[in-house]
């Protein structure tokens, strides 16, 4: 699950990336979107983008630098491993 807002650069970066490499994900509009406010406020995400993954929260400065993906092989990896892991109740697990 993608938590955004709509002027975050950071956040439509991390969506081109998820798109580019057919990631499933799921994307919710911090603004206008209670269920995204109800998981910021339950995950303590304080700023855009929040990236949660099989009830993880994902740091997005693993996979940003500069406004940039630093390393996209290890970004996959990193959501291939938290989505492999199986760890979602209320999302399935194809879903970020």
């Amino acid at each position: 699950i993608i938590l955004r807002t709509r002027q975050c650069r950071k956040s439509n970066l991390i969506i081109k990336f998820l798109e580019a490499e057919n990631i499933p994900h799921v994307v919710k509009s911090l603004e206008s979107d209670p269920e995204a406010q109800r998981l910021a406020k339950k995950f303590n995400i304080l700023s855009s983008p929040g990236i949660i993954v099989n009830g993880q929260v994902v740091n997005p400065y693993q996979m940003i630098e500069n406004c940039q993906i630093k390393d996209q092989a290890k970004a996959r990896k990193l959501l291939e491993d938290l989505l492999n892991e199986g760890n979602a109740d209320q999302y399935p697990r194809s879903v970020i």
